[in-house]
């Protein structure tokens, strides 16, 4: 990186030094400097990715955490990996994480983030919630990137259609007034087949925008109860997100549940936690199994499907429950 000089037109070359030199950890330091900015440092790579966490475990047989994971756009699991100077294996490394994260089904996404994050993520989703994590992707980030890795990559990519970006960082620093600057660039592929590459996933789901219509929203769901309990509550004016589909129930002020409609059946958001909910629940649901704490145990999720779930639910959520004493949110 050189060193613009306006009053002088010359040029001057900052230092280069690398991570290790200037004891940049990949860790505690690079992975969280992403996590605190991750637009910043995304939209440098020339992506929009949705960050869900850091230091995620992939599957409860390994031991091994993700650096990062992310979503994007299309609803695609993005792995990113790591590293300072360069290591043949750190694509060997994202691969497997990848094959593991492919076995989540779209409400462990879901069960990582709080109400407010879901809400968010909803937003960002160009595609319906249900369609997440249909496929992986994988992104690179190291100093250097050994020959090998970058033959295995062309060739995973070009024969077997596996999404992998490598991005190159460098560090610069200024001696004159000691600040720090990140250098990122795309290694493989490049910012012109990348953009290609994301052009074309957005034209395959473009067939799913958010909804714009409650009518269109409802005849879209196949289960009969989802589509029927959502369009008596839409015209008994309940509280709704419609590009979502997606429907709200307070108490006091509080949003406390969110049944979001799918096309087999309705997923619930519980906020907040209220003694023996989990028992509770269980008693009244068709599939007491789908009941989990997520959120570190902070809310419930669940899912309705039959009349006599929604029947249930209703009942609960506005009457039985309006009196209900809540837990604190750290409640575990």
């Amino acid at each position: 990186m050189l060193k613009i000089n306006r009053d002088k037109k010359t040029f001057s070359k900052l230092e280069s030094p690398t991570l290790a030199e200037v004891a940049i950890t990949e860790r505690y330091d690079l992975q969280e400097f992403i996590a605190n900015s991750p637009e910043t440092f995304f939209k440098e790579l020339g992506l929009e990715l949705f960050l869900v966490g850091k230091e995620l475990t992939p599957s409860q047989t390994v031991q091994d955490r993700i650096d990062l994971l992310a979503i994007d756009k299309e609803g695609s699991c993005v792995v990113i990996e790591l590293k300072r100077g360069k290591n043949k294996l750190q694509m060997f490394q994202a691969i497997t994480y990848a094959g593991m994260m492919a076995q989540w089904a779209s409400d462990d996404f879901l069960n990582l983030l709080d109400q407010n994050e879901r809400e968010r993520l909803i937003d960002f989703l160009e595609v319906d919630i249900d369609d997440l994590n249909r496929s992986q992707k994988l992104i690179l980030v190291a100093e250097e990137f050994d020959f090998s890795l970058l033959i295995g990559t062309e060739w995973l990519h070009e024969n077997y259609g596996v999404s992998i970006q490598c991005c190159r960082i460098g560090l610069a620093t200024d001696s004159e007034t000691e600040n720090e600057y990140l250098v990122c660039s795309n290694v493989y592929p490049t910012p012109e087949l990348a953009q290609v590459a994301v052009s074309r996933g957005r034209s395959r789901s473009s067939q799913l925008v958010a909804w714009n219509d409650w009518d269109v929203a409802i005849a879209a769901i196949e289960n009969e109860h989802v589509a029927s309990y959502f369009k008596k509550q839409i015209e008994a004016n309940r509280e709704s997100y419609l590009q979502r589909r997606i429907l709200h129930y307070r108490i006091e002020g509080k949003k406390r549940w969110s049944p979001h409609a799918r096309k087999d059946s309705a997923y619930v958001w519980q906020e907040g936690r209220f003694e023996g909910d989990f028992e509770f629940w269980s008693t009244g649901l068709s599939d007491p199994d789908s009941i989990k704490e997520v959120n570190k145990g902070a809310c419930l999720s669940f899912s309705l499907s039959t009349e006599a779930d929604f029947n249930f639910f209703d009942k609960a959520a506005t009457t039985e429950l309006l009196d209900t004493n809540w837990l604190t949110q750290d409640h575990g």
